[in-house]
Formats: structure tokens, C-alpha cells, sequence
């Protein structure tokens, strides 16, 4: 899923031709879905809903995909 956030830096064909030079098949080994940038959850009443928050540990919590995207990428 690919998170529409406007900043612009996602290009698909670049993406497929590049999984395909990896091996892998469009619609076969993967699909591409553009997802909206959900960045809130609200809710009213006491309607059931429970939001939590996931702890992952210090090393993944540490990922940043901002960084990866500007190739800063620390392997430790």
C-alpha cells in the first residue's frame, strides 16, 4: 500500500520496473494499492472502539522511512 501524502516522491512505473528486474511479477507476486493518508481516528459516544498504541521494540521503532527515502540508511 502506498500512502498518498502529496509529497510526490513515489513513482510506480520506476517501482514495477525495478521489483521486475528483482524477479517479481505485477498482479502475480504483488499489487500496488494507493491508500489515503489516514492520520487521525476519531470516534463519538461510547461506541467500542479502542485505540492503542503498538510498542515494536527499540529497533524497529527506530526505523525511519523518511530517511530511507533520502537514502540515509544506517545499517548497524
Amino acid at each position: 500500500m502506498v500512502r498518498d501524502t502529496g509529497e510526490g516522491w513515489f513513482d510506480q512505473p520506476d517501482l514495477i520496473v525495478d521489483l521486475k528486474n528483482h524477479g517479481y511479477e505485477y498482479d502475480v507476486d504483488y499489487i500496488i494499492m494507493h491508500v489515503p493518508n489516514i492520520i487521525n481516528i476519531t470516534y463519538g459516544r461510547d461506541v467500542g472502539y479502542k485505540i492503542e498504541q503498538e510498542q515494536l521494540g527499540e529497533e524497529i521503532e527506530k526505523i525511519s522511512a523518511t530517511e530511507i527515502r533520502n537514502g540515509n540508511i544506517h545499517n548497524n
